[in-house]
C-alpha cells in the first residue's frame, strides 16, 4: 500500500515473531506504520550482540534505532545514582538491572561503528545514526524525567526519550531527529544486508548449493552433541556451519557462532542471514561474534547486573578478559545458548572451548568445532593431543573433509605442494572433488605472477606496484575485486601509499597504533568500494578473485603465505582468477618455477567456471 512504511518482516507476519511484541511495542509498530513508504522498518533485527526492538532506515534521513519499554507510569522511579527501581504496588521498591537508555546508546554506537564510520572517523556517532527510547504508557515529559540521570555514561544523553503522546502525534519527528547529511548509500546497503530478511543478501547468495560434506555439518544426521570436523581450505566448512546455525534457528533454538578473527564474524553473519531465508528461520536467534568480544560482553553484562569483577593486573587484555569471564561464570552469571558453533577452531584454545562447554552451552545443547590445522597461524596446537581432547567432551574421532571447491582447481595442487615443502606439523591437503568438472565444466586457467625482491624494505612498495600493474594490465578488472595481503602493518601502509598515488581508492586495516588497527578491523568490509588491503590474520575466512600476497621471512611467514594463497577463489563466468606473489624469502624463491610452469602434465590447467550456482 502506497504511503505505508515497509516492514521487515511484514506487518502481517509480526504475530509470528519468535519473541512476540508486547503491548507497548505493538503501539510503536502501529505508529511507525503511518510513516510513508520511503521508510523501511526492521523489527527485532540482529546487530552483533544486540537485538533492537526496531530500526528505521531512510535513504535521506539515515537510521534510528528504537528501544521500547512497556512500563506503567507511576511504577518506576530513578535513584540518585541513576539506577531504575520498580514497585509491586504495595510500597516495596526493587532495583532493576535494566538500563534502556544505555542500551539504545549501544545500538547507535554499534550501527555507526560497524556500518557507517570510515576507519579515519572518530568514535562518536553523528546525526546520520540516531537512537530513541520510547515509553508508550508515559507522557514525554514524565519519560524524560525518569531518565534525568545517566546510568553508565554521559553518551546516553544523546539518546532522545519519548512518551506515548509524541509517538501518536508525530512519529516522524522521533525517527527523523534534528536532520542530518544524506548518508552514504554503501553504508545503508551494508546495514540492510545484515538485518532481517534482507533481499540484497538473498540475491547476492542466490543459487549457492552445499556439498555433501557441508550438508552433513548442517544436518547432523547422527544427532551428536559434540562434533569435531577437519578439512582443508575451500571444502565448505564455514558454509556448512552457517547452515547448521540457520537450521537450529529454524527449530527456535538460540545459537552462538564464534570465531577468533573479528572480521570473519561479519562474513558469517552474511552467510547465516541467507541460510535463514532458506530455512524460514529467524536470524536474530543466531549471534555471530569473535570469542574475545563475546567474553567482553559477558563481563559488561555482569557489571550491569551489579556483578563486576576486577581486571587482573599485569595481564594483556586478550588474556585478562578470558580470566574475567571465567570469574563471572563461577560467580553464577550465565549466558546460555542452545548451541555453540566454532569456526576456524584451530585458532581456539582448549581453555576457551571448555569455558564454553561448561558455562555457555545448555547442558543438553550442541557444540561443533571445525578446524584446519594447516592454517594454525597462531601456533595454538590445541587439537593435536588426543589425551587433551579426552577432556574436551568429544566421544568420537575427527570427521574428515577432503574436497576443495572454492579455490580454482589449478591452484589446489600448488597450495598442497607449498605446504608439503615448507610447513612443519600436521597438514591437510585439499583434493579436486570427482564431481567438480561434472558440476561446473571447463573454465579459463588462473593467471599467476611471481616476483622476488632482495630486501624486506622493498616488500611493501613492491606489493603496491604489483596491484597497480594488475589493474593497469587488466582494465576490465574491478578494483573492488582486488585484495592484497601483507604480514606487517608497515608493509601494508607502504603498499597503500603506492596504490593511492596511482589514483586507486584503498579500503584497508593498516595502522601504526593498536587502537586505530582495532577500529579499522571493526569497519573492514570486503564488499566496500576500492582495493582491499589486510593482514593475512584479518583476511582468514574471506576470499577474493584477484589476490596479491607477500611472503616475508621465517617459518611463520611461510605458514601465513600458505593461508594467504588459499584465500583465492574462482573469478567469474569466463573470467580468470589472478594470483600474484611478491616474495622476499630467498629460501622459497625456487618455488617460482613450480608456481609459474604451465606445461607440467600433473597439474590441471583448468578451473571451474563460475556458474550462477556456487557450490560450498
Amino acid at each position: 500500500e502506497v504511503g505505508v512504511a515497509e516492514f521487515r518482516p511484514a506487518l502481517s507476519d509480526l504475530n509470528r515473531l519468535v519473541t512476540p511484541l508486547n503491548g507497548g511495542e505493538q503501539r510503536v509498530a502501529e505508529a511507525l506504520s503511518r510513516l510513508d513508504d520511503s521508510w523501511t522498518i526492521y523489527v527485532q533485527p540482529r546487530l552483533g550482540h544486540d537485538v533492537p526492538d526496531f530500526v528505521a532506515v531512510h535513504d535521506h534521513h539515515g537510521v534510528c534505532a528504537i528501544e521500547v519499554k512497556d512500563w506503567s507510569y507511576g511504577k518506576y522511579r530513578q535513584k540518585s545514582n541513576g539506577a531504575i527501581q520498580f514497585t509491586d504496588g504495595a510500597g516495596v521498591w526493587t532495583d532493576s538491572s535494566e538500563k534502556p537508555r544505555y542500551q539504545a546508546y549501544r545500538y547507535r554506537s554499534t550501527i555507526f561503528d560497524q556500518y557507517f564510520a570510515l576507519p579515519e572517523d572518530g568514535s562518536h556517532p553523528n546525526q546520520t545514526v540516531r537512537a530513541a527510547l520510547i515509553l508508550p504508557r508515559f507522557e514525554t515529559t514524565h519519560a524524560q524525567k525518569l531518565f534525568d540521570l545517566k546510568q553508565v555514561t554521559n553518551d546516553e544523553f544523546h539518546v532522545e526519550v519519548w512518551g506515548g503522546d509524541d509517538l501518536q502525534q508525530d512519529a516522524l519527528r522521533i525517527v527523523r531527529g534534528k536532520g542530518c547529511p544524506v548518508p552514504p548509500p554503501a553504508s545503508l546497503e551494508r546495514l540492510r544486508r545484515q538485518m532481517v530478511e534482507s533481499s540484497v543478501v538473498t540475491e547476492a547468495r542466490a543459487g549457492v548449493r552445499l556439498t555433501a560434506d557441508a550438508r552433513n555439518i548442517a544436518n547432523n544426521p547422527s544427532n551428536a552433541q559434540r562434533r569435531r570436523i577437519r578439512g582443508p581450505a575451500g571444502c565448505g566448512k564455514s558454509f556448512g556451519l552457517a547452515a547448521r546455525a540457520a537450521r537450529l534457528a529454524g527449530e527456535g533454538k538460540s545459537v552462538l557462532l564464534l570465531t577468533y578473527n573479528s572480521t570473519l564474524a561479519n562474513y558469517l553473519r552474511t552467510l547465516v542471514n541467507h541460510r535463514c531465508v532458506e530455512f524460514q528461520a529467524n536470524p536474530t536467534l543466531v549471534t555471530c561474534t569473535n570469542v574475545h568480544s563475546f567474553f567482553q560482553r559477558v563481563v559488561e553484562d555482569a557489571e550491569l547486573a551489579d556483578k563486576p569483577v576486577a581486571r587482573p593486573p599485569n595481564m594483556e587484555w586478550f588474556d585478562a578478559i578470558v580470566v574475567m569471564a571465567e570469574r563471572v561464570f563461577k560467580r553464577g552469571f550465565r549466558h546460555r545458548f542452545d548451541a555453540v558453533l566454532v569456526d576456524e577452531g584451530q585458532d581456539f584454545t582448549l581453555e576457551w572451548w571448555n569455558l564454553l562447554r561448561e558455562y555457555v552451552v545448555e547442558p543438553d545443547g550442541e557444540m561443533v568445532l571445525v578446524a584446519d590445522p594447516t592454517q594454525d597461524i597462531f601456533d595454538q596446537k590445541a587439537w593435536t593431543d588426543e589425551q587433551q581432547m579426552l577432556g574436551a567432551g568429544f566421544s568420537g574421532p575427527w570427521s574428515e573433509l577432503k574436497g576443495s571447491y572454492r579455490m580454482p582447481t589449478d591452484i589446489v595442487p600448488f597450495a598442497n605442494e607449498f605446504a608439503k615443502r615448507y610447513l612443519d606439523g600436521e597438514r591437510l591437503e585439499g583434493v579436486v572433488p570427482d564431481d567438480h568438472r561434472d558440476l561446473f565444466g571447463e573454465a579459463v586457467a588462473t593467471r599467476r605472477h611471481w616476483q622476488n625482491v632482495t630486501s624486506k624494505h622493498e616488500l611493501g612498495p613492491a606489493v603496491g606496484h604489483e596491484v597497480v600493474r594488475l589493474l593497469t594490465a587488466n582494465p576490465d578488472l574491478n578494483p573492488s575485486d582486488v585484495a592484497f595481503l601483507c604480514q606487517h602493518h608497515e608493509q601494508g601502509q607502504a603498499a597503500v601509499e603506492v596504490i593511492e598515488a596511482a589514483g586507486y581508492e584503498v579500503h584497508h586495516i593498516f595502522a601504526s597504533s593498536p587502537q586505530e588497527r582495532a577500529r579499522r578491523k571493526r569497519r573492514f568490509w570486503p564488499d566496500a568500494p576500492g582495493v582491499k588491503g589486510s593482514t593475512v590474520h584479518s583476511f582468514k575466512g574471506w576470499e577474493s578473485p584477484a589476490l596479491v600476497m607477500s611472503i616475508s621471512y621465517g617459518d611463520h611467514a611461510r605458514r601465513l603465505a600458505y593461508v594467504a594463497m588459499t584465500r583465492i577463489r574462482v573469478g567469474g563466468i569466463d573470467r580468470p582468477a589472478y594470483l600474484s606473489i611478491v616474495n622476499s624469502d630467498l629460501s622459497v624463491a625456487g618455488f617460482q618455477s613450480t608456481f609459474t610452469d604451465w606445461s607440467r602434465p600433473d597439474i590441471p590447467t583448468w578451473a571451474p567456471p563460475q556458474a550462477a550456482a556456487r557450490v560450498r
